[in-house]
């Protein structure tokens, strides 16, 4: 939803209308009444611009970095450390563990070193997210 500059007019209507009725109504819960009535299509406008906001920042997290992409992958590869370090604590561990936990642990390095340069940079979606 785009903000249309209609809600602008709304919305300097309704100050208008709120200046004018302090200024020309004398009794106080006329006053009262037409201040409220004023006041409704700026909170019409308000909750419309908020909800507009509200959308526009959920279509941001939407979009796709190439840092998350990296992130996940991150995060893949600390589940990967973990289960390997478990399998290599264990009595049937294969020889080459360490080799392997090392080799996770280098591909991590490596992701971290390139984080940076990541970061900001839209990517596109893959295959089946969305």
């Amino acid at each position: 939803m785009r903000f249309h500059k209609a809600w602008l007019w709304v919305a300097a209507g309704g100050v208008i209308a709120l200046v004018l009725i302090s200024v020309a109504v004398p009794e106080p819960s006329l006053r009262a009444l037409l201040s409220v009535l004023a006041i409704v299509p700026l909170l019409y406008v308000s909750i419309r611009v908020a909800l507009g906001s509200e959308r526009r920042v959920a279509q941001e997290r939407r979009r796709y970095m190439r840092l998350r992409h990296m992130t996940d992958e991150f995060i893949m590869n600390v589940r990967n450390l973990n289960r390997l370090t478990v399998i290599a604590k264990g009595r049937d561990a294969p020889q080459d563990a360490d080799a392997m936990i090392n080799e996770v642990v280098e591909r991590m390095h490596q992701l971290v070193e390139r984080m940076r340069g990541a970061a900001g940079e839209e990517d596109q979606p893959r295959e089946g997210t969305g």
